[in-house]
């Protein structure tokens, strides 16, 4: 099946739209004018999970051919079987480090998304160590804007330090006063943006490796190359497995090299929030490596999609109220 035209089609899709949905998030989420809802926020929560559910669902699918005939009832029992478990697995994850959340925590999330834009121009500091020298390059500010909040969760509201006039003013004197429903819900996307985003980007990966793997295969079993179909089948998937993660992974950025970042921020979340941190973890690190080709196909491939949900009414029940 892996080398068969109607599955790669499928991982083309896939692909195609998780990488979408990808751009689409990190375009909510690092809205610095705050003119995303309430509604769009949980419309793409609830994408998230649907959309991290097929992504498993096509793994599955290529681990059980072997024990499933009917391909009808493979693809039934492997979509069910994805979209059950990814949909309640990352609402309960989401859900519990909510509602473990304290005051401080709270006010940490609200003023750490207040601070977003003097962060993207380096003028933040974490305990006295440096973030950034420099305001963020063009390919790292979507994914600075929509992860820095993440990012410092494990923090207290005064461990950030601006050399900013306008940003001391408005976190002293005129700080405004915000109601707890509008701190919860800061702190919901604080959450949510890193689970949804690292777990979507994810499956995206592993899925265009499965695409490229099984495009090689059908390539050689077309053109008649079985001998040397048979000796690469057992390690194509897992070479360009391990190639995408290292490219993922291991260029890292200016953001996640500072210091404010490897001494302070990302210990302190490691330590104050593990259920979080893997997910931050590798959001800050693989997002900026693939921040072009994401934006381009959203723009290019599916027209800036908004990715809303139709049937809003009938998922009433699993959307968080504003």
């Amino acid at each position: 099946m892996n080398s068969q035209l109607w599955f790669l089609l499928l991982l083309a899709c896939y692909t195609v739209l998780e990488l979408s949905f990808n751009h689409r998030l990190l375009e909510l989420a690092g809205d610095l004018q705050w003119k995303s809802t309430a509604v769009q926020l949980n419309d793409i929560e609830i994408w998230g999970r649907v959309v991290s559910g097929l992504g498993l669902a096509l793994l599955l699918m290529r681990w059980l051919d072997n024990f499933v005939r009917s391909r009808v009832l493979l693809l039934v029992m492997c979509c069910a079987l994805g979209l059950f478990s990814l949909w309640h697995a990352q609402k309960a994850l989401v859900d519990h480090i909510v509602a473990r959340a304290d005051a401080q925590d709270l006010a940490m999330s609200w003023k750490s998304q207040m601070s977003t834009q003097e962060a993207l121009n380096g003028r933040i500091l974490l305990r006295g160590e440096t973030l950034l020298t420099s305001p963020a390059s063009a390919d790292l500010r979507p994914v600075m804007s929509a992860l820095w909040a993440s990012s410092v969760a494990g923090l207290l509201p005064e461990d950030l330090d601006s050399d900013s006039g306008a940003a001391q003013l408005m976190s002293g004197f005129f700080a405004p006063q915000i109601s707890q429903s509008k701190l919860v819900a800061s702190y919901r996307k604080t959450v949510m943006t890193p689970v949804v985003l690292g777990a979507s980007l994810l499956f995206g990966l592993l899925n265009l490796c499965q695409l490229f793997a099984g495009s090689v295969a059908w390539c050689l079993t077309v053109s008649g190359q079985d001998r040397l179909l048979q000796r690469c089948k057992l390690w194509l998937l897992a070479a360009l497995t391990v190639v995408c993660m290292g490219l993922s992974w291991w260029p890292g950025n200016v953001w996640t090299a500072s210091p404010a970042y490897r001494l302070v921020a990302s210990p302190a979340l490691w330590t104050d929030q593990p259920f979080l941190a893997p997910f931050v973890e590798w959001s800050v690190r693989a997002e900026p490596a693939w921040a072009d080709s994401v934006a381009w196909v959203h723009r290019a491939l599916l027209q800036d999609f908004e990715f809303t949900v139709p049937f809003r009414s009938w998922l009433v029940q699993d959307v968080t109220p504003p």
